[in-house]
């Protein structure tokens, strides 16, 4: 049990790292949640914080596709009429800038690009495919933004999925490469701490990074 919001900060500061090397020892895929030029540079909803993490994310997807392993990369792609709007302002609209994966990721490219319509891509129809396709994965590491919202509706549909069909897949999240916004009556810090604990407590993997070993 957590003692306090400080105690808990420390333990995720403190997390321990994974080798780049363990990844290639097992089935792993990669799944980007939103790093898309709506959540990082442009639009209402893109924010400095999710921006900060893209550099580790660039690292990651070159590290699968130089070793050709399986990613998928979910972007927002909203119809204007989406259900979605009556509690998120509009943003993220299909086939508009916002909607694109940022420009840098699709410079290194080596991911399948999947469009959600919700905040949780996990029910998504390609996504499912993508699960059936790969029935022998390992682990899923998961990367992107927001760590509460997004990030964390994934990985615990993920893991509820995984507890149901009881499979053993490991999903793991270097919080290196997580965030979320910061906005009237939504504390960054304090949202990101209480996602990380509330994934931690169902049985996702929190590691600090992983570790190349260049």
């Amino acid at each position: 049990m957590i003692a306090s919001l400080e105690n808990w900060k420390k333990q995720v500061l403190s997390l321990p790292e994974i080798s780049s090397q363990d990844l290639l020892a097992s089935k792993t895929a990669f799944v980007i949640i939103d790093m898309i030029n709506g959540f990082l540079t442009e639009g209402i909803l893109s924010s400095q914080n999710a921006l900060s993490v893209l550099p580790a994310v660039e690292k990651l997807l070159k590290f699968f596709k130089t070793n050709q392993l399986p990613c998928v990369a979910f972007a927002d792609c909203h119809e204007p009429d989406c259900i979605e709007f009556h509690s998120f302002p509009v943003h993220c609209l299909k086939n508009s800038s916002e909607s694109e994966i940022a420009p840098s990721l699709q410079k290194i490219g080596g991911f399948q690009k999947i469009c959600k319509n919700s905040t949780n891509g996990f029910f998504t129809p390609d996504f499912q495919n993508f699960l059936n396709q790969h029935s022998e994965l390992e682990k899923i590491i998961i990367s992107g933004v927001c760590t509460d919202i997004c990030v964390m509706q994934f990985a615990l549909s993920l893991k509820a999925f995984c507890n149901q069909n009881n499979k053993n897949l490991e999903i793991i999240i270097p919080v290196n490469t997580v965030e979320t916004y910061d906005a009237l009556n939504h504390n960054a810090e304090l949202m990101q701490l209480m996602a990380l604990q509330i994934m931690a407590q169902a049985g996702i993997k929190l590691i600090s990074e992983v570790n190349y070993h260049e």
